[in-house]
């Protein structure tokens, strides 16, 4: 009964700091240390705060973990298609255990999840590995 009660509370503590935090990225911090670039055109996110929108792009988010097949899978199918929208579009990766608020913020309940963030604010997401011509198609809508 303890080890329950232990394991409980540790639980619950962990959800009230991860609730409590209330941080938001924007496209200003996407231009600091918030986010690291890689040699592609895709953005690691490696912040654990919410997204806010671009003013000008939409912002592609590939919502993913390490440990995930299907993501893994998916990861040079998301980076190739970065390559074809870098100029329509941002491409952000984000790992869902780096970043809970984020995960939270666009709802993800299963990986890997593709969300479309719209300048306007509006999300659009899809969950599951996908082909690239299945990628492009969900793509369309921000051509």
């Amino acid at each position: 009964m303890k080890l329950k009660n232990l394991c409980l509370s540790i639980v619950i503590g962990t959800i009230f700091a991860a609730c409590g935090s209330g941080n938001t990225a924007t496209a200003e911090d996407r231009k600091d240390n918030s986010v690291e670039i890689t040699a592609g055109p895709v953005v690691e996110y490696k912040r654990n705060a919410t997204i806010a929108p671009d003013e000008k792009l939409p912002i592609i988010i590939d919502f993913n973990a390490t440990w995930c097949g299907p993501c893994r899978r998916f990861a040079p199918i998301f980076e190739a298609v970065a390559k074809e929208y870098k100029d329509k579009a941002i491409f952000m990766s984000v790992d869902v255990d780096n970043s809970p608020n984020a995960a939270r913020q666009f709802e993800v309940s299963a990986i890997p999840q593709v969300s479309i963030l719209m300048p306007d604010g509006t999300i659009t997401s899809t969950v599951g590995y996908m082909e690239k011509a299945q990628f492009l198609q969900f793509l369309k809508d921000i051509e």
